[in-house]
């Protein structure tokens, strides 16, 4: 969760979004953003679901399967976290995986996941995925 944020037209300033940045340093965790920006001030939270593929509900720390968003105004390092995706995310299905969406007002979160396996299969023998809406409160 080491995130910076800079200007699409200033590559030299950044600010570090989350402080400190959890240690060790883990690899592996997938990370899949969504953000409005309807705020003129671009303040507004950047929201993501996180994954590892093939983790089958396996959460080792902070942040491991979770819906966060995190505070994007530069003063300060707030981390809001919502809920647990449980997406298998299998790397042969797509839809397993938990990538999500913030709506156009700002208020909700829609993910999909195949709820760690437990919403059975499709017709084909896939893991049958569903669709999944959080409020963002």
């Amino acid at each position: 969760m080491n995130l910076w944020m800079r200007r699409f037209d200033d590559f030299a300033n950044r600010v570090e979004l989350v402080v400190p940045p959890e240690t060790p340093a883990q690899w592996g965790i997938e990370k899949h953003f969504s953000w409005v920006n309807v705020d003129p001030a671009d303040s507004l939270p950047v929201c993501a679901s996180t994954y590892r593929y093939e983790a089958y509900g396996q959460i080792d720390r902070t942040w491991d399967g979770e819906i966060i968003c995190i505070e994007t105004d530069g003063l300060s390092s707030t981390i809001w976290r919502f809920a647990h995706n449980r997406a298998s995310a299998e790397l042969e299905y797509f839809l397993t995986q938990p990538l999500g969406n913030v709506s156009q007002d700002g208020r909700f979160f829609m993910f999909t996941s195949d709820w760690d396996q437990q919403l059975g299969t499709l017709s084909n023998g896939s893991p049958r995925p569903d669709a999944w809406l959080v409020e963002l409160r």
